[in-house]
This record gives structure tokens, sequence and C-alpha cells, in this order.
């Protein structure tokens, strides 16, 4: 925070606002202590520092901007993150403006998303980075509403931000910067956004190139007014003033109150709401059929897990499912315990890009627990590597060391041969005592049990009937 943004100090005071009158080029009309604006902050979700940076973005608008900001936000850090506010049919009916924060790809209930895009037809919106890659029906309901389709973006490089609307009331005194590492979401279709900034990040590598995409527009094709930006992936750019300042300007121009009266500090109360992510929880369930009978069992385990994508996923002979790390951060890792020490001669991994070339380690360890280093090196593709174990082995290790050219560490299928290696079936992971099959029937041991007789004593029996009653 900029030292001219501390308002405890009187005379820092009376300069920073007509500094920040001067940078979001605002009228100076005085009014007597409008009502502050009220925002609810939704954050939580896959593969961000939501624990900081929901703090971040409440402390940097409301010391900026009379807005009151309530956060609510979950430390659930899977693609689909359970938000029980959006239950409701009119969630955010007490709120001005709504800034969307949340990183959740596979909140794909239609009518969920229904329930949001509705609401913001009469309450105005802000989203930030990944919310413009959540809330994927697979139509386009999402896209319309924020006014432009993304579907995904490249390595974590510097971006070059150039605003483009020199005369649009939220940028137009606003200057160009140039960010640390973050992340440059792609532009698929514009439906009805207003470029605000663009975007422009040099890749480097043997066959270097820059990209360039729109990084900050608004909407107003939808009903109430949006601003977005894909911005904000790192903390480090969430937490930059001149972040803050754009976002701010944003939210206050889709609430038409961009102006001195709301360009001074919030001063009262906000609340937080947590989202336990052990409280709140999806119901698990297998896309696996039933396991033959000459299965070898294998224990599949990961170092960590994007939710949709487990690690069973790199062994279920399956080309469209695929094991991924939950993040982009490396080394990441994917074990596999036999349930019959194995003679393996070769191994080949599917990765999900098979044009990027991933460096990784493989390791063998036998009944002794020691750990083997069997392969060492760059693949690409679907390579096969040739193994020579000095013993049988029960567990294989890959660790994805780096990806060149970006992405996370993920794999489509791993596929090991051997002497006498049948059928590779996933086995349940949790159960730490014997192998047994994960299954797509998950009632064949439980769900369909036989109706018993329990005996009520009579205070139970009153306990139960007291809220019952007769009809005359």
């Amino acid at each position: 925070m900029r030292n001219y943004f501390d308002f405890h100090k009187s005379l820092t005071s009376k300069l920073i606002i007509l500094v920040w009158l001067y940078v979001c080029n605002a009228n100076f009309v005085v009014a007597e202590n409008p009502r502050p604006l009220r925002a609810l902050l939704i954050a939580g979700g896959c593969c961000h520092d939501y624990a900081n940076q929901q703090r971040i973005i409440q402390e940097g608008i409301q010391s900026r901007a009379n807005v009151r900001v309530d956060v609510y936000w979950t430390d659930n850090s899977t693609t689909a993150p359970i938000f029980p506010l959006y239950s409701k049919l009119n969630w955010a009916e007490e709120y001005d403006i709504v800034i969307h924060d949340e990183c959740g790809a596979r909140i794909d209930d239609p009518a969920l998303v229904n329930r949001i895009t509705q609401i913001h037809k009469r309450i105005p919106a802000v989203h930030l980075h990944c919310a413009m890659h959540s809330f994927r029906t697979g139509g386009d309901e999402w896209f319309r509403h924020i006014g432009l389709q993304s579907s995904g973006h490249g390595p974590q490089q510097p971006i070059q931000i150039e605003f483009t609307a020199e005369d649009h009331p939220i940028t137009r005194n606003l200057q160009d910067w140039k960010t640390e590492k973050e992340e440059l979401y792609n532009n698929v279709k514009l439906f009805g956004a207003k470029p605000l900034a663009m975007g422009k990040q040099e890749i480097p590598g043997a066959k270097s190139r820059i990209d360039q995409a729109v990084v900050a527009w608004t909407n107003e094709t939808q009903g109430a007014k949006s601003f977005s930006t894909t911005l904000g992936h790192n903390t480090n750019t969430v937490q930059d003033d001149r972040y803050l300042d754009l976002i701010t300007c944003g939210l206050l121009w889709a609430c038409d109150q961009l102006n001195s009266d709301y360009l001074v500090p919030y001063e009262g109360e906000q609340t937080t709401t947590f989202i336990d992510k052990e409280k709140y929880k999806a119901g698990s369930s297998t896309d696996l059929g039933m396991a033959p009978k000459d299965a070898t069992l294998v224990k599949v385990t990961s170092s960590s897990t994007q939710f949709g994508h487990p690690a069973y996923h790199a062994l279920d002979g399956k080309d469209s499912t695929r094991w991924c790390a939950n993040g982009a951060s490396y080394p990441q890792s994917i074990t596999m315990e036999f349930q019959v020490p194995q003679t393996l001669k070769q191994l080949s991994i599917r990765w999900e890009f098979e044009d990027r070339q991933y460096e990784a380690l493989i390791e063998g360890s036998d009944s002794s627990g020691a750990w083997t280093t069997l392969h060492r090196g760059t693949l690409k593709g679907s390579q096969a590597i040739d193994l020579d174990p000095p013993n049988k082995l029960s567990h294989v290790r890959i660790t994805g060391l780096a990806s060149q050219g970006g992405g996370w560490c993920s794999i489509k299928e791993i596929l090991p041969r051997g002497e006498n290696l049948k059928n590779l079936w996933p086995a349940d992971p949790s159960n730490k005592n014997e192998f047994v099959p994960l299954q797509a029937d998950r009632f064949e041991s439980a769900g369909n049990n036989t109706p018993k007789i329990i005996h009520l004593s009579a205070e139970d029996e009153q306990n139960l009937l007291r809220e019952v009653s007769v009809p005359d």
C-alpha cells in the first residue's frame, strides 16, 4: 500500500484525496455523508492464494473508496469449490455490486449459473482473473455475461499493460505498467466487451513469440454494468497499487459512482464469511467400470490433484481422461504401488500436451523400500523408456521436474510393460491394508440395505412425534 494512502495521517489524507481524484478523473463535487456502497467479494477455488488475496482486495478497495467490502470465501482449492450462497434465488439482494474472484471451471450446474447471471441483470459486477475461466456449463451464458470468452493461458511471464481506451473514466489517467510474472488469458470471442487495456507477453524459448490479448474491459450489454480484468493470478500483482487502483475505479464506474463522493476511504465495519472445505464437501464418485477378474491391481497416488483429474485417471486405459496436479508448480509426482511386485521392462508416458517437452525423473522401489533411479531426462509425447531394474518393483514413481513452454504436470496414461503384467486396474489408495479395486458401482456393498425394525423408548418416540399434528 502506498504511503499516501495512509488516511490515518491528516496531512497525507488531504494530499491523497486530491491525487486520487486526479487518477480517476472525477468531478469534485462535495456531498454530505453519502451512504457507503456495499460490495460482496466472493473468492476461492483452484490455484490461487485466496487466503491472502481476498484480504488484500478488501483492504485495498476500502482504503481507496467509500465501499464496504464483505467477503465470502472458501479454502476449497479444487476447480469445483462449494459456495452455499449460490443456492439462494436472491443471493445478492442486499448488495450494490458483487466482485467475482472464484476459480471454478467445474462449477457447471446450468441452474446455478443462471441464478448468478439473472441477478446481474440488476446488480453490477466486477470479475477478476480466474472468474473468466469459471462456470463452464458447455454453453456461453457466463461468457455473454462477462462479455468475453477465454479458454486458457500461457506460461507465467511479465505482461506489458497498455491502456487503449484513453478517454474512458476508468483508465483516463492510469499509467501503463509491466507486471511481474503473470498469466495472460487468451481471447476466444468477444460478446460485447469494450476493451480498456491490452496485454503483451513475451514467451521465451527456441520458438520465442509475443502473445497479445485484451486484459481489461467493460460490458453494458447484459443488464447491469460490469468491469472485468484477467490480471491477478499472483499475490504480487494483486497487492500492486496500480492493480488496486484499476479495480477500484472499475467498481465505482460499474455503480455509476466514480466521483468525489466515493473517492474517500471507507470507515466502518465489514464481515468475512469463511466456508470451510471440511464442512462443505461434494460427493465422491468414480467413472470406472467393473474390474476384470485377471486385473493387476495398482494403487495410484500423487503429490497433488486437480479436482476432476484424479491420480487413477493415469491408469484407467482412457485417452480422454488424465491426472493433473493442482497447480503450475514443479516438482509434481505420481506413484504406482503394485499388488504383486513386477519385473518392468518398459514404460511409456502419454503427457497431456504431446508437443511439449517435460523434464522427468522415474524411480523404482523394491520390497526394501529403497528408491533407485531408472531414468532421468527430457521426455516428449508418448516416448517409451527401456528399463532394467535390478529387482522386482513394488513401487514406481514418476516426478515431473519442469515443463518447457509452460503447462501443469498432467499425464493422460502411464503404460508399464513387463513379465506377467496383466490388465492394470486402479485400486483404492485409501485402503492401507489390502488391494480393493475401484469400481463404478458404489452401492455394491452398501446402499441397498435390508430394512431394520428399531424399537424406541417411550421418551424417544415422544421426541420423534413432538412436531406431528393430526388434522381434525
